[in-house]
């Protein structure tokens, strides 16, 4: 009988030493996952926080262009540097009423066929009797 309760007893303490070894696996599983956890949200918080200051940035950047950019402001800055810019609704408008395809098409085409030589037309006009 003491050999067998000693194989039960062995058998008893390898099983708790497995079982303890997977807790603690599972234990150390857990704490690394939260810790990577922890390290992707505070990486979150900082780029969320990078990305309001850059739209910060930006509606700053925004605000200063529209600033600069009032009609009063560009005409004195335009007599200042003598410029001479005109404004687009003093400048004439030329409407074209001829075919603007045709006319590109030829513009683009005109080098194509300067290497043909160009054979003069000769007319001949005939005495009636």
């Amino acid at each position: 009988m003491k050999k067998d309760s000693r194989a039960f007893v062995n058998q008893l303490v390898i099983c708790v030493l497995v079982s303890m070894t997977l807790g603690g696996s599972i234990g150390l599983g857990t704490v690394w996952l939260r810790h990577q956890n922890s390290l992707t949200a505070k990486a979150n918080t900082a780029l969320v926080a990078r990305i309001a200051a850059v739209e910060r940035r930006s509606d700053e950047m925004k605000t200063l262009i529209q600033g600069e950019m009032r009609p009063e402001l560009l005409r004195r800055r335009n007599v200042e540097m003598g410029l001479g810019l005109v404004p687009m609704n003093e400048l004439p408008i030329v409407q074209v009423t001829e075919n603007i395809t045709d006319r590109m098409v030829e513009r683009a085409n005109r080098g194509l066929f300067t290497d043909v030589p160009v054979v003069p037309v000769v007319r001949v006009k005939l005495a009636q009797h």
